[in-house]
């Protein structure tokens, strides 16, 4: 990686480098000094957490630790068979930095996963992050718990020929996907994808690939009917406590693309019960189709986005027919409506931290009329990142910066749709 030329400043620094070996060992090494990876520079390790619960550590294959010496030399770990360890955090929790890492030659793109940078000090595991919103309803001691295969089982019994409720299932028990899961428990934020298609083909998407990368979800491969829809998320509304029914999951393509069948679900939801928020995750690509799904009883929309620079925009996702100025479009149309409008932002260190991005961020929320900014972890393998999209040559200010910068535009942060309730009686 870049960033070799020089030394780091060895003032207050007592992060140790940790490895692992292919056997699976974790190895603390106490006479290297951990980095982080700020893009493609190796950067001293600044704020660190010790490990939340709910975290999963990860070896990156094919690839060797980028360490310091006592002296502050910037090396590749010395030892051939050791190999970078990172942290995947659990929801609620801002990666600020990534591993620091070198690729050996032919090596593949690793899974896209939210990898960010660990170290230890006495022995114990740390990574470089901050806590923006953690726990509560998504917090990892609530979700996957022994009992839940039993309560998939039960409502799958009551639901024998519902192919939604059998896709949340099998997301739910093999993927630990929470709000999957939520809808077996009964509670919260639940899942209910809609969409086979899609109009972006994004680098980073976790349900389709089309190179040598494998998603790590599969994708919905059925239309569900209103029926179905309305049979999973009206139960939910009418019983569960702070219920959200969220269209635009993980595991589909683009729902706005179904605003319709949406629009139909929504209709007649809302002709047996008023309670719960309706909510949309989507990448905001057709204001009339936002309008239609406002006028039939939408309660708030959050809007996927990588960069609001234009051409970074259109070599991440891929965009077919539709650009920067329709995401802000259909914003605008939503809060008008009245409803709690989010972007979703997805972060890379190194990359969203850069001014360049902060400022081009800054100028679309405000233009968005957008209250809160949902602040989430990039899937995504550096190199390909780099090789797709490219990463600014100047470098990253620094997540908290961003965070910081955010807040004093008065947006609001946090990881997850907050609850508001319906729109209708927010507005009466």
């Amino acid at each position: 990686m870049g960033g070799y030329n020089g030394a780091v400043s060895l003032s207050s620094y007592r992060w140790r480098s940790v490895y692992a070996t292919d056997d699976g060992a974790l190895h603390e090494d106490r006479d290297l000094l951990a980095m982080g990876a700020s893009g493609l520079f190796p950067v001293h390790p600044g704020r660190m957490v010790p490990l939340p619960d709910g975290t999963t550590v990860s070896m990156l294959p094919g690839c060797r630790p980028v360490v310091a010496t006592s002296g502050g030399k910037i090396i590749r770990h010395p030892n051939p068979e050791a190999r970078p360890v990172a942290a995947m955090l659990p929801t609620g929790y801002t990666r600020l930095l990534t591993p620091a890492y070198d690729k050996e030659p032919g090596a593949g793109h690793v899974p896209l996963f939210g990898y960010t940078g660990l170290a230890t000090i006495h022995g114990k595991l740390f990574a470089a992050a901050l806590p923006l919103d953690p726990g509560g309803s998504w917090d990892p001691a609530i979700h996957n718990t022994p009992d839940l295969p039993n309560l998939v089982a039960a409502r799958m019994e009551r639901l024998p020929g519902n192919r939604l409720a059998a896709h949340h299932a099998h997301c739910a028990l093999e993927y630990g996907c929470y709000t999957a899961q939520n809808l077996f428990y009964g509670r919260d934020e639940m899942a209910i994808a809609v969409s086979v298609a899609c109009n972006a083909q994004c680098v980073g998407c976790i349900s389709e690939q089309l190179e040598d990368i494998t998603a790590p979800h599969d994708r919905i491969s059925f239309t569900p009917s209103v029926e179905e829809i309305v049979e999973l998320a009206l139960p939910h509304l009418e019983t569960a406590p702070d219920p959200i029914v969220s269209f635009g999951q993980g595991c589909e393509g683009e729902p706005i693309l179904r605003a319709r069948l949406i629009g139909r679900a929504i209709a007649e939801i809302r002709r047996h019960t008023s309670r719960g928020q309706l909510h949309i995750n989507t990448n905001g690509s057709n204001p009339r189709a936002v309008r239609h799904l406002v006028d039939t009883g939408l309660d708030s929309i959050r809007v996927s986005m990588f960069s609001a620079v234009e051409r970074n925009h259109i070599a991440y996702y891929g965009p077919r027919n539709y650009g920067l100025v329709d995401m802000e479009e259909s914003l605008r149309i939503a809060r008008s409506g009245g409803l709690h409008t989010s972007v979703n932002l997805l972060t890379y260190p190194g990359f969203t931290d850069t001014p360049a991005e902060m400022a081009a961020l800054l100028d679309f929320l405000q233009r968005g009329q957008v209250q809160m900014v949902q602040v989430r972890t990039l899937n995504m393998d550096r190199e390909l990142l780099e090789e797709k999209v490219g990463f600014p040559a100047e470098p990253g200010a620094g997540i908290e910066v961003l965070l910081d910068r955010l807040r004093s535009s008065g947006c609001e942060l946090g990881s997850r749709t907050p609850y508001r309730g319906p729109v209708r009686e927010l507005v009466s």
